[in-house]
């Protein structure tokens, strides 16, 4: 079942600048930002907040020490596990529901990447800093209507993505992490000094956080579990990967309590840098996904030092999207890379197949933006786009939490877990399995059954 020949990181310092870069992504900051706008922004945190420690947490370790135990590829590690567990129901499959997700994750996220890569770089030529509202909206409606544009930055980005992939876990993912993680930490700290100076900081402060005006309801929960799963990659076997990458000396639960914080700590500052130029502009924070490509890109034509803050801004989340396709696409190589297909072979593949269904995003935003599949089923305002995005994100994230937690709670020996950690307080150890054997599974059902049967 273990493979000597899996690569691993030079370091625990390595190996937790890497996770956290698979983690820290798109989802700390263009999803994180407009779906806490969407939803009332404090409520829609306290929530996210408790699906982030209490269930999002515990099967980010869970599928960690999958990883580490199986030490192959995500399909390879879980039927290995499965068998030697006693296992009947077939745990791979559960891996390739996750590899078929992180393809269809990446096709999304490469078209709203590249996206950003077009908009880093006009800013960089100086645009937008002195266009008006209606020409910086005429700017985005035709950079979305005509397909080459956005499908042209989108192979930019899967060429990036399958270069760094490629290049194997030290020289690609690890040197990659190791330049841009810190990178994004010294650009976001900028931001949010900016921000604090020249917007509403204490007006942001009071929307992320003031507990006065909070309105629940089922949407608001998968939501903001949905986004607890997203924002740190659980459930597809992207951080499984990182498991299996991971060295005999890294104690996997304080690892993962580094790599969780920092993950939180870039989609609060993101909020933290992004509202309060919104409120000082007078803009709404429930705009919705365009919330960084018309409204952000308004607030930095009218201050000061706009092209600087809307390239550094554009820079960061290039850096953000990158560190979390290259794990992304990591799964789908590492299985190619089993069945014997050369290592960079396999990158480019993947990436050539994200590229093709990335199709279905750009056509989503401009040809086909009224165009619903499953309109006769009752999703009669859904886009492929939203299709692929809440189904990912609401769906198959959190019922691959929920199979991983069931994996590690119910069908590996708990004392096997226990060492594969390892974790030697009685107590923390208890906490952890009880979350991981009862609470993750009760809480994720609850959910599916209140969003069923509650709407």
């Amino acid at each position: 079942m273990t493979d000597n020949k899996q690569p691993t990181f030079s370091s625990r310092f390595a190996f937790i600048l890497a996770t956290a870069g698979s983690a820290i992504g798109l989802g700390n900051i263009w999803s994180f930002t407009y779906v806490a706008g969407k939803n009332g922004g404090a409520g829609f945190i306290f929530v996210y907040l408790i699906a982030l420690a209490f269930i999002a947490t515990p099967v980010f370790i869970a599928e960690l020490a999958l990883g580490r135990m199986g030490k192959a590829d995500p399909v390879t590690a879980l039927k290995a596990l499965g068998s030697s567990s006693g296992a009947r129901l077939p745990w791979h499959w559960v891996a390739w529901m996750g590899l078929v997700a992180t393809i269809f994750v990446l096709s999304f996220y490469s078209v709203i990447a590249g996206q950003i890569m077009a908009y880093g770089f006009n800013a960089l030529a100086g645009g937008m800093t002195s266009w008006s509202v209606d020409a910086i909206r005429e700017y985005d409606a035709v950079f979305k209507s005509n397909p080459s544009g956005p499908l042209f930055w989108s192979a930019i980005f899967c060429a990036l993505t399958a270069a760094i992939v490629a290049s194997g876990v030290r020289g690609g993912i690890e040197r990659a992490s190791k330049l841009m993680m810190p990178a994004l930490f010294l650009m976001l700290a900028g931001m949010v000094i900016y921000s604090a100076v020249t917007g509403a900081f204490s007006e942001a402060v009071n929307f992320l956080f003031g507990f006065n005006e909070m309105t629940f309801g089922p949407k608001l929960f998968m939501d903001a579990v949905g986004q607890a799963f997203f924002t740190i990659g659980v459930g597809v076997g992207g951080i499984m990967i990182m498991g299996s990458y991971m060295g005999s000396d890294v104690h996997l639960p304080r690892a993962a309590g580094w790599v969780v914080s920092m993950d939180l700590a870039v989609a609060l500052l993101a909020g933290l840098a992004i509202f309060p130029l919104l409120f000082a502009s007078g803009m709404e924070p429930g705009v919705g996904p365009g919330l960084v490509f018309v409204t952000l890109p308004v607030v930095f034509a009218e201050i000061p030092l706009g092209a600087v803050v809307a390239f550094v801004f554009f820079l960061l989340l290039t850096f953000a999207a990158l560190t979390s396709s290259i794990v992304l696409l990591s799964p789908t190589t590492a299985k190619l890379q089993q069945m014997g297909v050369p290592r960079w072979a396999a990158a480019w593949a993947m990436a050539g197949l994200v590229f093709v269904l990335s199709l279905l995003t750009v056509l989503s935003f401009s040809s086909w933006s009224e165009f619903y599949p499953l309109a006769a089923f009752g999703l009669e305002d859904h886009t492929w786009f939203d299709l692929i995005r809440e189904g990912v994100n609401n769906i198959i994230l959190p019922v691959g939490g929920l199979a991983f937690a069931l994996m590690v709670g119910w069908g590996i020996p708990r004392e096997r877990f226990r060492a594969a950690l390892p974790l030697e307080n009685p107590a923390l150890f208890s906490l952890l399995y009880g979350a991981i054997r009862y609470l993750v599974p009760a809480a994720i059902t609850a959910l599916f059954v209140m969003v069923l049967f509650v709407g």
